[in-house]
């Protein structure tokens, strides 16, 4: 059973932002981080999947589901006169939009996990569960965000790293304060791309550039679990573009929009989360690798050769969550100039994946002739 601290987290930040917003973040919101931060991802233990359901990758994939019901309880209230008469009125339909509660939905997991691996696993988060291919779960721990590119991959001079985090820290004051001038979805942009670029920044130099503070792991619990659900509980507020001209869209076209604007963002996501947890688990990533599969590996690539691949798999999947959340917002936002890079990215995307499919399948032979030949 949820303890009663769920209640207490998605209730008090829920009022908060009630009263903040003057009533645009509404009861309805509030009702639902509160009853979805209590039982959330513990629905998952009722169905025989709970323990899927408290991961980072499988929750976004859940929430899809449980976002129906809750829109679904939208379209009731209920009124009081004291604790005598108690009374259930149907408003017809639903006072939210799907993806609006998908966004709620989303953040209070991401509350309640934050929660469980904070106080009742002890500072240890699952984000990928075990499944029966895979010898155990994938987790992360304060102690491996405290431990995330300390030491760094270069050695640079103490003096030349630390002035260069000094202006990182003043680039960004710069850059958030320009961003509250404009308040506009491109500066937005450069705030994130500016933090990531940071975050490859310290992973590559190390904590002497921030005065030995392990700001990198810092950066990644912050944004998994409090600027993502706060960020999601503010777009859960908005309205988007497309629903104003509702009447103009065909019912098809409108419920395809719902579902690609869905699936970029739960896409996008589970890359952005794939990346940085790849970037975190270099080293324990590899020696299994060269643990379970050392006689096959080891005929075609190096140590060093396998660390350069993953660590490009990586940088590709953080470029692909970029591209995926700018896709689902230029559609969300009805941008006409990001609608068509989405339908070119995503047929170029196509394209190649079914022609590196195809080249692999028609030439594994002589691609491992070409290896051997090179090791010998």
């Amino acid at each position: 059973m949820p303890s009663i601290a769920h209640l207490i987290l998605g209730g008090i930040i829920g009022l908060c932002l009630y009263y903040v917003s003057d009533g645009k973040f509404t009861k309805k919101h509030v009702f639902i981080l509160f009853l979805c931060n209590y039982l959330g991802p513990d629905v998952g233990w009722v169905l025989g999947i709970g323990h899927y359901t408290h991961s980072l990758t499988f929750w976004p994939l859940f929430a899809v589901i449980l976002a129906y019901l809750y829109r679904y309880f939208t379209r009731f209230t209920f009124k009081t006169e004291g604790f005598k008469k108690f009374e259930i009125i149907d408003l017809e339909k639903p006072e939210l939009r799907y993806l609006n509660t998908y966004f709620l939905v989303l953040a209070s997991g991401i509350m309640h996990i934050c929660l469980d691996g904070l106080i009742n696993d002890v500072g240890a988060f699952i984000v990928i569960p075990q499944f029966p291919i895979t010898e155990d779960d994938i987790i992360f721990t304060l102690e491996d965000l405290n431990l995330f590119g300390n030491e760094g991959f270069f050695q640079v001079n103490l003096i030349i790293a630390m002035h260069l985090g000094i202006v990182f820290i003043f680039g960004f004051v710069f850059v958030f304060t320009y961003f509250l001038k404009k308040e506009t979805m491109f500066t937005g942009a450069i705030i994130i791309l500016y933090i990531l670029g940071f975050l490859i920044f310290f992973y590559l130099v190390g904590s002497i550039s921030t005065s030995f503070h392990p700001d990198g792991g810092a950066i990644i619990f912050l944004t998994v679990f409090w600027i993502t659900p706060l960020a999601l509980c503010v777009l859960s507020t908005r309205k988007f573009k497309y629903y104003r001209n509702r009447e103009q869209l065909k019912k098809k076209h409108y419920h395809n929009l719902q579902i690609v604007s869905t699936w970029l963002l739960t896409s996008g996501f589970l890359s952005l989360v794939y990346s940085i947890l790849g970037f975190i688990f270099n080293e324990q990533i590899l020696k299994r690798i060269f643990s379970n599969y050392k006689t096959q590996v080891s005929k075609y690539f190096t140590y060093n050769e396998v660390y350069i691949l993953l660590l490009s798999v990586e940088i590709f999947l953080l470029i692909i969550s970029l591209l995926n959340f700018l896709c689902a917002f230029g559609l969300i936002f009805k941008n006409q100039k990001i609608w068509k890079f989405t339908i070119f990215y995503h047929l170029i995307f196509l394209w190649t994946l079914i022609g590196l499919l195809v080249a692999c399948a028609l030439s594994e032979n002589n691609v491992k002739e070409q290896f051997n030949k090179n090791k010998s």
